[in-house]
């Protein structure tokens, strides 16, 4: 190797290392773990908030495609479960009553972050949250973020929405583990 290639390949090696965690998404989901997620076999998606209306199509684009390889159907005006998305590119507040009458709390721990009152929620830039609920219930039984997601021009933005979404959902559904 030439002196020059033996500085070249660590400043480089350290250039690479040090951009990673700039385009790193941070995914978390929880779930109620008391629940058999094949029951569900269709859904609905009930709102989904953007801060770009445009990107509200290729946010369910994304989300139907995801689902349909997980053997879940949309339904016409109902469904077993109720899907909402938000997704923020700058930071905002938003009322955690968007949700309008979907039980909030759940019963499946507690100090979860989805243990919360209705409240105003700083939601920071780049993230993107999904939710499901029981429709039979009406209570909350998954979640998934990103945070993260956005960076650069539109087509950069959509293909990371598109990692996004499979992120979040590449556990989904949950292995039910039947208690004992």
């Amino acid at each position: 190797m030439t002196p020059i290639s033996k500085m070249l390949l660590p400043a480089l090696f350290g250039t690479v290392i040090a951009g990673a965690p700039l385009s790193a998404q941070t995914i978390a989901t929880d779930y109620d773990h008391a629940i058999n997620f094949a029951k569900y076999s269709t859904y609905n998606v009930n709102k989904i908030h953007a801060t770009d209306p445009s990107v509200e199509q290729r946010l369910l684009l994304a989300l139907n495609r995801d689902l349909a390889s997980r053997y879940l159907h949309p339904a016409d005006g109902g469904g077993d479960l109720a899907i909402t998305i938000v997704e923020s590119n700058q930071d905002k507040q938003e009322y955690s009553s968007f949700y309008d009458g979907v039980a909030w709390k759940r019963g499946w721990g507690a100090g979860g972050f989805l243990d919360s009152a209705p409240t105003v929620e700083d939601v920071p830039a780049g993230t993107l949250v999904i939710d499901m609920y029981d429709t039979k219930t009406k209570s909350i039984v998954w979640r998934g973020t990103a945070t993260e997601t956005l960076t650069g021009s539109t087509d950069k933005q959509d293909q990371e929405m598109d990692k996004a979404v499979d992120k979040i959902l590449a556990k989904f559904p949950p292995k039910y583990e039947k208690k004992k």
